[in-house]
């Protein structure tokens, strides 16, 4: 499919929860980093066609090549700088604070500005099913984990799939599935690009079956210790102790589960946490696709080593290397 029929998919998921754009994130992040990349790619592969035409075209000149150089550093570091803002801002609502209505608006401003470009769509399916999911729109977001069943291949786009899938089964107190996510993510990340964020899903992962096996085991007070440490995000703080009002109940220890409820009360934000927490929360019925997403064994045990996506993008880069070596020399 091409990017703009991805992207139509999500936003038929979406539907009317779609939120007006952010315009000034939009304005003070997104365009100033598309253009510092638009300026980055140009110098990069004006540079290259300076080098590989081999003086053939225009000459070759000591000058030029530094300032070829420091045009590079330059314009890798001010892209580099603002790919960290604008990678911070994106994602502060959605996966850090407890506003994942404001993350919803941000990444509704800034996706359609980027499909022209390279996407990796299982990593925008994931995103988009986890702020659908704080939000508590269960339904929509496994629809969008069922659209990484074709888009994932490699295992850290595997493991983010197993995270949401893992976020909707306890939701719905499924822990067999709870505990296969996070035995399945154990199998996964040794292979996956042992980044900060993989690192965190695969800890989440494990955190929750032991929570899970916790429950099945009816050992309630384990949980206490199992849950027992302050989460650094305030999205996951709110998520903790919503699990651990969850046990106190369990328990009938009125004090701890009143504790819990006024912090997450307080503090969960758009989050359906702080609703769960007003009333006796009852799941909603489970949709018919859940779960949504399977791994299956030969992609388990042999996950592609790249995206599909970046493999594209990669062959598209190459090509335009031969092309600024072997056309100069034809004239």
């Amino acid at each position: 499919m091409s990017n703009k029929e991805e992207w139509n998919r999500i936003l038929q998921i979406i539907g009317d929860d779609a939120c007006d754009e952010d315009k000034e994130f939009k304005g003070n992040c997104v365009r100033k980093f598309n253009f510092l990349r638009t300026i980055f790619y140009i110098v990069v592969f004006g540079s290259a066609f300076y080098i590989f035409q081999g003086g053939r075209l225009i000459p070759h000149d000591s000058t030029w090549l530094r300032l070829i150089v420091v045009a590079i550093l330059l314009t890798e570091i001010l892209y580099l700088k603002q790919k960290r803002v604008l990678h911070r801002e994106l994602n502060r609502y959605a996966f850090r604070e407890c506003r994942p209505d404001k993350g919803l608006s941000r990444y509704l401003s800034f996706v359609p500005t980027t499909l022209n470009k390279q996407m990796l769509w299982s990593v925008t399916q994931y995103n988009f099913g986890s702020i659908l999911y704080r939000l508590g729109k269960i339904d929509k977001a496994s629809k969008c984990l069922g659209l990484m069943q074709e888009a994932s291949a490699t295992a850290g786009n595997m493991l983010i799939a197993l995270h949401l899938k893992q976020l909707i089964a306890l939701y719905y107190n499924d822990y067999d599935t709870v505990k296969s996510c996070a035995d399945e993510g154990c199998k996964l990340y040794p292979k996956a690009r042992h980044s900060i964020w993989n690192f965190k899903i695969y800890k989440d992962l494990q955190l929750y079956r032991d929570y899970a096996y916790c429950c099945i085991n009816n050992d309630y007070e384990k949980i206490y210790t199992v849950l027992g440490t302050p989460q650094e995000r305030p999205l996951d703080e709110v998520a903790r102790q919503y699990y651990l009002y969850l046990t106190a109940k369990k328990l009938g220890d009125i004090e701890n589960a009143e504790k819990y409820k006024k912090y997450i009360s307080e503090n969960a934000g758009t989050t359906w946490y702080g609703k769960a927490v007003e009333a006796d929360f009852i799941p909603e019925e489970k949709p018919d696709n859940y779960p949504g997403y399977v791994v299956s064994d030969e992609k388990l045990h042999n996950p592609s080593k790249v995206d599909r996506e970046r493999l594209k993008y990669l062959l598209i880069g190459v090509l335009i290397v031969l092309l600024f070596y072997y056309l100069p020399r034809l004239f």
